[in-house]
């Protein structure tokens, strides 16, 4: 009796794994990029990778230019639900939610990608820490470019004396601490206004990306630009997944899709193309009439990298808590 009942739990239990094993499965990623933002295709290849590498038994549906209706800085919040399953984020959308992750890097940080290479492992491990306090899981990482910021003026400006004189436009409040202790007059200006204040004056200068300049026609009132060597913050996008839906998902299943996450790190994390990309966009640019400038000197990119450094301990100060920890941990891991 007691064998015949062993028998029928063997049985059923082999019946569960192989419906586990055919089942399908599929999961809706939140992207609130448009599709023509090379992050969106990268993460459709993931998407055709991971149901390639499942055998088509699961199928990733990305929500493209936020068709969904949610918000990045609502990211910590709506992947509680399980609605979408999927989503990705980068971290400086993170300042309401979780403060001590919006501020682990800062421009002026690194030059280049060498510099960043060295930190990224611990960027990764503080990202996957933080975000694993909202019980949320982070199965890998979507590499953010290194793209070159660079001075865009209506007159030329080739040294940090030159800026002083000047109002510059940037993104973020750091990057606002950054410059102030340098003596520049620097302020915030939302990207679909900035045309218009170059055109009326409101600012003579911008800190902006050459290889985004033409989205918005910069290159029509800011024709003088100047690299400042220092790449916007290129701290890596967090994939998440809804923590119990990927606790359920099936080991085989599981392992196809972070065989597609290897990859496509492999693939994001790869800056050589960078390089091209950045000189296309500023031979377009001369093409247009824009003047490109040497790079700001030594001199300059030792005062903004001690600017940075000084924001940076500044801002995690008054964050306080991990805030402090984390910066310290991706500052070991910098190039001394």
């Amino acid at each position: 009796m007691f064998k015949k009942i062993s028998i029928q739990i063997m049985l059923a239990s082999a019946l569960l794994v192989g419906a586990a094993q055919s089942q399908t499965v599929e999961w809706r990623f939140n992207n609130s990029y448009p599709a023509s933002r090379p992050e969106s295709a990268q993460l459709r290849n993931f998407a055709a990778d991971v149901e390639k590498r499942t055998n088509g038994r699961m199928k990733i549906s990305i929500s493209e230019g936020g068709s969904l209706g949610l918000k990045d800085a609502d990211a910590l919040r709506f992947m509680q639900t399980g609605a979408p399953e999927l989503g990705f984020i980068w971290p400086p959308f993170l300042g309401r939610d979780a403060p001590a992750l919006a501020n682990i890097y800062v421009y002026g940080l690194v030059s280049g990608a060498q510099e960043h290479l060295k930190a990224l492992p611990a960027l990764k491990a503080v990202l996957k820490e933080g975000i694993g306090k909202w019980n949320i899981e982070v199965p890998g990482f979507l590499g953010f470019s290194i793209v070159d910021a660079s001075l865009f003026c209506r007159e030329p400006v080739r040294t940090l004396e030159d800026l002083r004189k000047k109002k510059l436009r940037v993104g973020s409040r750091e990057q606002v601490e950054t410059f102030k202790r340098l003596g520049v007059a620097a302020q915030i200006v939302p990207q679909n206004e900035l045309y218009s204040a170059l055109q009326t004056g409101v600012v003579d200068c911008a800190l902006y990306a050459a290889r985004f300049a033409n989205t918005i026609s910069l290159q029509e009132v800011a024709k003088h630009v100047t690299p400042t060597g220092f790449p916007f913050p290129p701290a890596p996008y967090a994939l998440m997944a809804h923590k119990a839906k990927w606790a359920a998902l099936p080991a085989d299943l599981k392992k196809g899709f972070n065989d597609a996450v290897i990859e496509l790190e492999k693939v994001s994390f790869d800056f050589d193309g960078d390089t091209q990309a950045e000189k296309q966009a500023r031979d377009k640019l001369v093409s247009q009439g824009s003047t490109f400038y040497p790079a700001l000197s030594g001199a300059d990119l030792n005062a903004l990298r001690k600017s940075a450094l000084e924001t940076w301990d500044v801002l995690a100060k008054e964050t306080g808590g991990d805030a402090i920890a984390y910066r310290q941990r991706v500052l070991d891991a910098l190039p001394k």
